[in-house]
């Protein structure tokens, strides 16, 4: 029944709203949200415009393509046999003994530098405020007050307008800046660094928001970051909307890395419905285009197959105004949906977990998190909520273009996310989940290198000797 019940989750998630109408039975007891408990009463008709949606559009193009039944099982019951293997006990050692990653730089390769970077094609931005884009991501994590950043070149001039470490809460919240180029104002966050960044990552509620609330019957997003990124928004938003206004801003770019690069995600889809909306001070902006710069980001955002025309007219413009930065073999932009090569990267890493090695923080918390993961499968090998909970999961996806480099120096390939279980009857190559995990020998001394050298080998960033 465990697969059953996701395999299930999965298809009501993803049929149009009429189909599920029309599909609902008694035993699934709430098909409308297959997440939660049994008990709850079929609220439909108090939405009766979901009910109404009509099928087809982008969403539905997006999210038509599935595999049969039979083939989601299969494979849900595949992955589901191989989490737990490695062994939670094993996991459980190895994380309690390995020492903390703050006191440990790791390896640059080769110059450090990308060997190409991204055309304005891929990303949506000239080169320069793609590179501007990753220094403020790196700058994020070393700098703590508005004086020591530099942003500027002899080429390109670019003043931070707002930094704001948050204070007393900045253990629990990310620091958020903005800073102004020419007629580009660049919303940027800072990644996962304190333990409760940590949390931030984990929670994995898709959750709506009265921000893009025209749109909140189709669009979920995770909801510990749209929480972060609402409150920089609110928090500003009168100073950023004046400076826009003062300044003519034609284009809002939001940034980030690792958990800023989802922050930048959400940031985006909030500030779009926000500007778009006739009813918000930020209506004041309209005009002014919004898009997102992400570097390493994980998923952020799910679907439902409900969208109105004016929903599908929005999610087109997000899809084609949002990137993302893939580097090697780094999971987090694999989280939360692409289940298997997490899977296939903790196989991996098993020589590894016998040693008491020093590991990155973040490595050490995505471990521990997999290993709560394999306790509650090996406890609880019949619970529905289980496979429920990985049926959420799986529900993430990217938006827009991924930008995924091989290896330093490869010429970037440009993705698209199509979703968990994605037939591909149409035989495309350019897909994430496609890109399958690669082995290597040492997986934990390769971890921080995935993750960060993108924007501090430097990577795409600028070098530090030209700054001003």
């Amino acid at each position: 029944r465990r697969s059953e019940s996701q395999v299930d989750s999965f298809r009501r998630l993803t049929e149009p709203a009429k189909k599920r109408a029309k599909t609902t039975d008694n035993d699934s007891g709430n098909w409308w949200w297959p997440f939660g408990r049994k008990d709850v009463k079929d609220p439909t008709a108090l939405l009766p415009d979901e009910s109404e949606a009509p099928p087809g559009g982008f969403v539905s193009d997006l999210l038509e393509d599935l595999e049969s039944d039979e083939v989601i099982e299969k494979e849900t019951m595949a992955f589901m046999d191989r989490v737990g293997k490695v062994g939670a006990n094993m996991i459980k050692d190895f994380t309690e003994k390995s020492e903390d990653e703050e006191k440990i730089e790791w390896e640059v390769k080769a110059d450090g530098k990308t060997g190409f970077v991204p055309t304005k094609e891929m990303t949506g931005v000239e080169s320069a405020i793609c590179q501007l884009c990753s220094t403020i991501s790196a700058q994020l994590y070393t700098k703590t007050s508005h004086e020591q950043f530099k942003l500027s070149t002899k080429d390109m001039k670019t003043e931070l307008f707002i930094y704001d470490d948050h204070g007393a809460f900045l253990d629990v919240t990310p620091p958020f800046l903005v800073a102004i180029t020419g007629k580009t104002m660049i919303l940027g966050w800072g990644g996962t660094w304190s333990l409760a960044d940590g949390l931030n990552d984990a929670a994995g509620s898709p959750l709506s928001s009265l921000a893009w609330r025209k749109h909140a019957k189709t669009i979920k997003a995770q909801g510990n970051m749209t929480s972060i990124a609402h409150n920089d928004i609110v928090n500003h938003g009168n100073a950023i909307i004046a400076k826009a206004k003062e300044l003519g801003i034609t284009e809002i770019v939001t940034t980030g890395q690792s958990l800023g690069g989802g922050l930048s995600q959400i940031g985006h889809l909030t500030l779009r419905a926000l500007i778009e909306d006739a009813k918000s001070q930020w209506h004041e902006l309209e005009g002014i285009n919004v898009r997102s710069v992400a570097f390493c980001g994980p998923m952020t955002t799910v679907l439902l197959n409900n969208a109105t025309p004016e929903t599908d007219v929005f999610l087109e413009k997000l899809w084609n105004n949002s990137c993302n930065f893939v580097y090697k073999n780094d999971v987090v932009p694999r989280g939360y949906g692409y289940l298997s090569f997490m899977e296939d990267f903790v196989e991996d890493a098993q020589g590894d977990l016998g040693k008491a090695l020093p590991i990155p923080r973040i490595a050490k918390r995505f471990l521990d998190i997999q290993g709560k993961l394999d306790v509650l499968i090996q406890g609880a090998k019949n619970h529905e909520s289980l496979a429920g909970l990985l049926g959420v999961f799986s529900q993430y996806r990217h938006m827009g273009n991924l930008i995924y480099y091989e290896s330093e120096d490869a010429e970037p390939l440009v993705l698209k996310d199509m979703g968990a279980f994605h037939k591909n009857t149409k035989g495309a190559t350019n897909l994430l989940r496609s890109i399958k995990y690669k082995p290597v020998e040492n997986p934990m001394e390769e971890f921080m290198g995935w993750h960060m050298d993108i924007i501090r080998g430097p990577g795409l960033s600028i070098p530090e000797e030209q700054l001003m």
